[in-house]
């Protein structure tokens, strides 16, 4: 028997159905023998790239087609139909796709069979109807002349109309496998055996019914899952067993069903270079947007007047570079890529849209002339090899950023400028880990939600496959009690799902721009914001050969965007921020001051540790800086040499004097990407193209193995061995997770930028940082941090306020340090507000000034429960002369609590459905016998309603303790020697467990006691005792020893941590001894600390598997996110 080739395979990109990733498909069927394989996904084309690469590196044919829901059927089921591209209908099948997902609601695409005929009329699409079809219902329920009619129907609309035969041992499937194949028969149409695959092993079938499950929202019960223990990718033989079943014992019969098969699959091999041209790295065909006429001199033009408007129209080097990149670009026929993107962004600058470049594209000197970024490669050294060169397969990355708030009119105006036809956002799978699966899992297996809730939010944010380890090996989950057998099979079961899609999104950044033939060369569908969206990721759309421009959302460009306008409208001036020179020597002096929350890049506990070290004076140290806090200078130990060169307390050592031209910028150290490329150059001769091969090698333990063997056998003799060997440690550590110093660059003028303004703008910085959150700390850190600087925080006032913060001018500005904000106040914003709403906040604004709370009930028509939220918070203070939290608070006077009644008089009143305000409520309120609020009721009001402590810091009611345990407080930690043993406390804002040297998992924690950051880590050693409270506490008190670094760096090794309110209580209710006794537990450290195999490379770095490796979006409240969990489930 022959190899057989599966037509009717779903792999794990059929959202919660399929659960095998297409490269171990593809893997099994080698291993199977069979020379082509199909990747049938349900809906959509999502795996189908990733599928037919891997069939090209396999050497086997790939097939790819769609299992899509047919509509209009009336049998009030899910009928579905596979539908196979022949070899040359690649574009058809994509279109159809396309117009399945716009046919029927977003997220739920159908076809019907007018659609399909629509598509498939040329012959270039094979239909197969099979069980799940209408036509095999009506076989099933034993209707043969509907079925029969069907058939002739479908054989009309579609000349490649084949019957799909299918057994897979359930109750009557040979049954209706027999009868669609007899009428196949009678009709004269191919019939073709499939196994309906959706896993790679028969024990899987286990995880399709919990996907089942998931998908339809139902318990995990034997009528709500679809899954059978046999449709799994069978060999040969098993499928040839399953023939003979179908055809009764004909063995002539099934050799003719295995034959057709046979051919139909030979009929449908893809050209894998028509769908992946960068698989023929020797020319590959990219896919460009039109530009209406010849791009080579278009961009030549727009080059030329590039060197007049920069001013280096007379500089040598300047016209050599750019002759040099010029070629590079027209000998890969890049020209219209290049012109595109200039036009794109010159279109989002003319919207009034802050813009700048990320990555490597800066540079290259072509982008600075065309003014697709503001950084000029000539001045910092940057390689246009690191962004394009000769060797480079596929289109290089150019990445725009432009204001977060604005993103999406950034996207409008792409769409409306080259039209929905050939535009597209690029997608992304949000994939199964602990927490989803967890849920999911727990769903199916009927546990209530809101214990399924509290398990999940229990486990920290790791990888579904690491739950039962993280139970094991993370102390805070260790007596949690999740340990319990009655949750084994769920996390069991979750840990199955690791990894799997759960469901498409859009890409935040990646746009495809191309030209009439993007629909027939990537399917499309519909965004929840309703984009155009390629179901392609970002690595496929690559490999596609299409062009994907990123345009990311930046909510530091939003924020500097908002800082200018407030600028403008408070002090009347026009700061032309990209034009602000880079010596700013106040600027640099508050940099090295560590004084950077709220700073792009820069503000970080790491980072303002490092600013202290390296004490930046020039944009080239902001770009050092911003490159070496990356992995790659950690896990090479480039820092503390680079930081012992740098201020005299070592002599710069170059390996080789050769390199020196290469190293000497940072003192002999490696930092950047760039470097790496110039010594491989100067050390082998390569050139830097080749170079930029090697460094790209690095990334991958196959590619390490092949450059070192390149790196010994072409290392010119002038160097010795010691050298070469101590060049390599450098290389194999530094290259994969280096930084390029191109990126660095970008990345150093938002941050250079966003320091001046704080310094020279103080307020408008902050209220663009509290309007747009751009970065890790939340608002209540920012707001401390501006009074820090000398700027008042003003309360809610339905008078005074706006829908952002809003700057306001209280007195002539001070402009000294470090009170630099002086003279200007901060207004809270009517969107701060807990629950309101855009109309609102509109009708709110529209409708100031109010002279009473019954002026503003009735014009503003809020809700009662935003009323009372404006009430609680101050916001009628002004309006009625109300001092909450007064001593001297006397009966007679109006309170917040008053007007409270008043609202609730008031809506009752509307209620009645007269539509006036009643009787005596428009002129004033009376006061009643009702107490004001006190100063700590008004300040939990805050946290509640606002999410920050505005007109007191919480940590001030507990001064008393906290002064009576002699804590210290952050402004008083500079005055601490090093090694102190002190105690510390404050609401915690921030925690964090990234990747570190050690491979341990650290903990990074930030207080804040109002008086500025506390910055403690706790090490693995402690944990044990630390974890939970770390991860559960908002309000902390902890022991740790002082570390300074540099003058002004200062941090904390944590000893221990405690629960601020517990120990409050304890405070109150047994005195201050009874606190002193607890603090002075001292558990012995290392005993069940974290747990857990480290991931170790081949080149030494090692990684806790507990390390945050991801990006989150900044936390909107009263802390920070974290990687970590309480361990705690009610």
């Amino acid at each position: 028997m022959g190899p057989f080739q599966h037509l009717h395979v779903a792999s794990a990109y059929s959202l919660r159905y399929g659960s095998a990733f297409p490269q171990a498909l593809v893997r099994r069927a080698v291993e199977h023998g069979m020379d082509a394989l199909a990747l049938t996904d349900r809906d959509g084309l999502y795996g189908a790239i990733k599928h037919v690469r891997a069939c090209h590196e396999a050497g086997i044919g790939a097939v790819v087609g769609v299992d899509l829901a047919l509509s209009g059927s009336g049998s009030g089921e899910d009928d579905r139909i596979v539908v196979l591209a022949r070899r040359d209908g690649w574009a058809d099948l994509c279109r159809l796709v396309t117009a399945a997902h716009y046919a029927g609601e977003r997220g739920t695409p159908r076809v019907t069979m007018d659609l399909v005929g629509r598509h498939a009329a040329d012959g270039r699409l094979i239909v197969l109807l099979g069980p799940r079809s209408e036509v095999g219902r009506a076989v099933a329920a034993r209707r043969d002349q509907q079925a029969r009619d069907l058939l002739q129907r479908w054989r009309a609309a579609v000349p490649g109309t084949a019957v799909e035969i299918v057994d897979l041992y359930g109750y009557r499937d040979v049954n209706t496998a027999t009868h669609l194949l007899a009428l196949a028969d009678s009709l004269g149409l191919p019939a073709i055996l499939t196994n309906a695959v959706r896993h790679l092993d028969p024990a899987d079938y286990q995880v399709g019914n919990v996907l089942d499950a998931a998908r339809k929202l139902v318990p995990l019960h034997g009528r709500h899952v679809e899954s059978s223990s046999h449709a799994y990718l069978k060999n040969a033989e098993e499928m040839g067993r399953v023939a003979l079943r179908v055809c009764g014992g004909d063995r002539a019969r099934a050799t003719r069903l295995l034959g057709v098969t046979r051919r139909a699959a030979e009929a449908c091999v893809l050209d894998p270079v028509e769908i992946v041209p960068l698989i023929d790295e020797a020319d590959p065909r990219l896919h460009l947007p039109e530009i209406g006429s010849d791009p080579v001199p278009l961009l030549r033009h727009r080059c030329e007047d590039g060197l007049l408007d920069r001013g280096l129209g007379r500089s040598r080097e300047a016209r050599d570079r750019l002759a040099a990149e010029l070629a590079i670009i027209e000998k890969k026929r890049l020209s219209g890529y290049f012109v595109a993107v200039a036009g794109i962004t010159d279109m989002i600058r003319g919207m009034g849209v802050r813009c700048a470049i990320r990555g490597s594209g800066a540079g290259s000197l072509v982008n600075y002339l065309i003014k697709i970024g503001e950084v000029n490669p000539l001045d910092h050294g940057l390689l246009m090899e690191r962004f394009l060169s000769e060797g480079r397969v596929g289109l290089p990355d150019i990445d725009v950023d432009v204001e977060s708030a604005r993103r999406l009119d950034c996207y409008r105006a792409i769409l409306d400028r080259y039209g929905e036809s050939r535009v597209a956002c690029v997608s992304m799978m949000e994939t199964y880990r602990a927490r989803s699966a967890i849920r999911d899992v727990g769903a199916a297996m009927g546990l209530p939600p809101h214990e399924i809730d509290a398990i999940a939010k229990a486990f920290p944010h790791v990888r579904a496959k690491q739950i039962r380890a993280a139970l094991d090996d993370l102390p805070e989950l260790r007596d949690s009690g999740l340990n319990d057998r009655a949750l084994e099979t769920v996390f069991r079961l979750a840990e199955r799902l690791d990894g799997l899609p759960r469901h498409i999104a859009l890409h935040p950044c990646g746009v495809l721009v191309g030209n009439m033939g993007l629909r027939g060369r990537t399917p499309v569908e519909r965004s929840l914001l309703e984009f155009p969206m390629s179901q392609f990721d970002k690595d496929d759309v690559e490999d596609a050969g299409l062009l994907k421009l990123d345009v990311l959302g930046v909510r530091m460009q939003s924020a500097m965007a908002y800082a200018l306008t407030e600028i403008k409208r408070v002090d009347g001036v026009d700061v032309a921020l990209d034009e602000v020179p880079h010596d700013d020597a106040a600027t640099y002096d508050m940099v090295r001051e560590s004084r950077t929350i709220g700073c792009f890049q820069i503000e970080s506990p790491g980072q303002r540790e490092l600013v202290a070290k390296l004490e930046p004076r020039t944009m080239h140290d902001l770009i050092v800086d911003i490159s070496l806090f990356r992995p790659g200078p950690v896990n090479s130990d480039m820092v503390t040499p680079y930081l012992e060169s740098r201020h005299g307390f070592r002599q710069a050592l170059y390996p080789h004097a050769e390199l020196r031209p290469a190293l000497a910028e940072t003192n002999g150290v490696v930092v950047f990407h760039e470097q790496v490329l110039r010594v491989v150059d100067v050390m082998t001769g390569c050139g830097l193209s080749e170079a930029e091969r090697i460094r790209r090698s690095l990334s991958s333990p196959d590619g390490r193995a092949r450059v070192r063997a390149w790196w010994e056998m072409n290392v010119r003799p002038e160097f010795d061995a010691a050298t070469v060997e101590a060049t390599w440690r450098v290389l194999d550590a530094f290259g994969a997770f280096g930084f390029c110093k191109a990126h660095a660059a970008a990345f150093a003028l938002p941050t250079y930028q966003s320091a001046w303004l704080k310094r020279h703008h103080t307020a408008a910085f902050f209220a663009g940082v509290l309007t747009h959150e751009p970065g890790m700390y939340p608002n209540r850190v920012i707001l401390d941090e501006a009074r820090q600087c000398g700027v008042e925080v003003l309360p809610l006032d339905v008078n005074r306020s706006a829908r952002d913060w809003r700057v306001e001018k209280l007195g002539p500005a001070a402009g000294d340090p470090p009170l630099f904000g002086r003279g200007y106040g901060l207004r809270v914003p009517f969107s701060a507000i807990k629950g309101i709403s855009e109309a609102e906040v509109d009708r709110m604004i529209a409708g100031q000034p109010y002279v009473s709370m019954a002026d503003f009930w009735e014009r503003a028509r809020p809700s009662r429960p935003v009323a009372e939220h404006v009430i609680e918070v101050g916001g009628l203070d002004a309006l009625h002369g109300l001092r909450p939290g007064e001593p001297r608070w006397r009966p007679g006077r109006l309170t917040r609590r008053d007007l409270m009644a008043q609202v609730g008089a008031l809506d009752r009143a509307g209620g009645q459905g007269s539509g006036q305000l009643p009787m005596g409520f428009a002129d004033h309120v009376v006061p009643g016998e009702l107490p004001e609020m006190s100063e700590a009721e008004a300040v939990e009001a805050e946290l509640s309603v606002l999410g920050m402590d505005v007109t007191r810091h919480v940590i001030a009611f507990h001064d008393d303790l906290l002064d009576a345990l002699g804590v210290v407080r952050a402004r008083d930690l500079l005055k601490q020697r090093n090694g102190a043993e002190i105690l510390v406390a404050g609401v915690k804002v921030a925690t964090q467990t990234p990747a570190v040297r050690s491979g341990q998992r650290v903990i990074f924690t930030t207080l804040d006691d109002s008086t500025g950051p506390i910055d403690l880590t706790f090490f693995e050693s402690v944990q044990a005792h630390t974890a939970a409270t770390v991860f559960g506490s908002w309000l902390m008190v902890a022991r740790g020893v002082i570390r300074r670094t540099g003058r002004r760096g200062v941090s904390m090794r944590a000893l221990h941590a405690w629960n601020l309110p517990d120990l409050d209580r304890v405070w109150r209710t047994r005195g201050i001894e009874a606190v002193r006794e607890i603090l002075a537990d001292r558990p012995e450290e290392g005993r069940g600390a974290v747990g857990g195999k480290k991931i170790t490379y081949e080149n030494g770095y090692e990684l806790s598997p507990y390390a945050d490796l991801g990006v989150k979006e900044p936390q909107r409240v009263l802390w920070h996110a974290s990687m970590g969990s309480s361990g705690k489930v009610a």
